[in-house]
């Protein structure tokens, strides 16, 4: 495989790591569970339990966004590696 399509593939995996980290960190983890609690809240079903997961939730949407986001850089480094030059 020549150089520039590694790099490509090796970029396009990289943005593809970044954007699910993004979704999965910031919106599934993060500002569904707040939105989820306020509403919740509003109606007046708010539960311990779901209050808790919620908690639990946003404060490991970071290390799992991160978590993600490496997966995809060490991913993209794995596709274009230098030393695999033909």
């Amino acid at each position: 495989m020549s150089r520039n399509i590694k790099f490509c593939l090796a970029i396009v995996i990289y943005l593809i790591g970044l954007a699910v980290s993004v979704y999965v960190g910031g919106w599934v983890m993060l500002i569904q569970p707040i939105r989820g609690t306020i509403t919740a809240y509003t109606l007046g079903t708010l539960t311990l339990r779901q209050l808790v997961i919620n908690v639990i939730k946003c404060i490991s949407s970071l290390t799992v966004a991160g978590l993600i986001w490496c997966i995809g850089y060490i991913a993209s480094n794995h596709v274009y590696d230098s030393r695999d030059e033909e």
